[in-house]
């Protein structure tokens, strides 16, 4: 294996700065020499130039928009230049909302059909019309997948940058009305509850044989708050009744066997949050585990 490692420190709305402090929280605290534990050769390609957003913008339904739009060009141009189509790409943030620059990026270094497991307690699956926050860290898998507001003529013209019949998305337990019903008729969704009626072997097995069978590679990608608090509680959006590392672990094992994991994302620690350094201790343990292709 050989892995590579961007920092996105992005955000959409001002007060979850917090999120975007992850990436110089973890590096300071060693997440690279981590990874390094499983790929000596890793390669840091460094950290995106994201916009600041020191006050919101825009309608209340969509707020930032062109701040989220010029982080998203810094994605995509920054992972273009620096990613080589042999490595596993690690990209941590940030918000989810990265999601869109990278998948752009991905899809031109790697060919042929993209699939990705999106492991989160939230749906990140609301439009304008359904949001009542305007955050666009809400709406970003749906932006993807090509629904909601128009984006940049070039991200328009590879829209959508994701086929919702190829994307699972496990672990969900708070999701918005109309959200809810676009998620169901769209994509392949696995509560928090069903994980554990089915049993995660089961989950894991089902979710890598669909992907596999559909796709030509695969992005894995993981938003700390799929966790249950008692695991990670250092997030801005905490929800009862989530997943254990075990869970996500044989998620991961299951997807490496594929073979097709291209890109892992770590999203939405907030640093700000971990008092203890408990969130962080986590993270640290098990970011090398996610690579891990064993």
């Amino acid at each position: 294996m050989k892995l590579s490692f961007v920092g996105i420190p992005i955000y959409t709305l001002a007060k979850y700065r917090g999120m975007s402090e992850a990436v110089t929280n973890l590096r300071s605290a060693g997440i690279l020499s981590r990874l390094r534990s499983a790929d000596p050769n890793l390669v840091d390609l460094g950290d995106v130039d994201c916009p600041r957003i020191e006050a919101d913008l825009g309608s209340k339904t969509l707020h930032n928009f062109d701040e989220f739009l010029e982080g998203t060009r810094k994605v995509r141009e920054k992972l273009v230049k620096g990613i080589d189509g042999t490595r596993l790409t690690f990209l941590l943030g940030g918000e989810c909302s990265f999601i869109v620059g990278s998948t752009a990026a991905l899809k031109i270094v790697h060919k042929g059909r993209p699939g990705i497991v999106w492991m989160d307690a939230h749906g990140d699956y609301n439009t304008p019309e359904t949001t009542d926050s305007g955050f666009i860290g809400g709406m970003c898998l749906a932006m993807a997948c090509g629904r909601g507001p128009r984006l940049t003529s070039e991200l328009e013209a590879a829209r959508p940058l994701l086929d919702p019949e190829y994307v699972v998305h496990i672990g969900s337990r708070s999701l918005d009305p109309g959200e809810d019903k676009a998620l169901e008729s769209n994509v392949k969704l696995i509560t928090a509850k069903q994980v554990k009626k089915d049993g995660i072997g089961k989950v894991a097995h089902q979710t890598a044989k669909h992907v596999n069978d559909s796709c030509d590679w695969i992005i894995a990608h993981l938003d700390v708050d799929v966790f249950d608090p008692s695991v990670m509680s250092s997030v801005d959006f905490p929800e009862p009744g989530g997943l254990r590392d075990y869970d996500i672990l044989t998620i991961f094992r299951e997807l490496h066997k594929t073979g097709k994991i291209n890109a892992i994302d770590l999203t939405a620690y907030n640093p700000n949050l971990d008092k203890d350094g408990r969130g962080r201790s986590f993270l640290l343990d098990i970011a090398p585990k996610l690579v891990a292709t064993e």
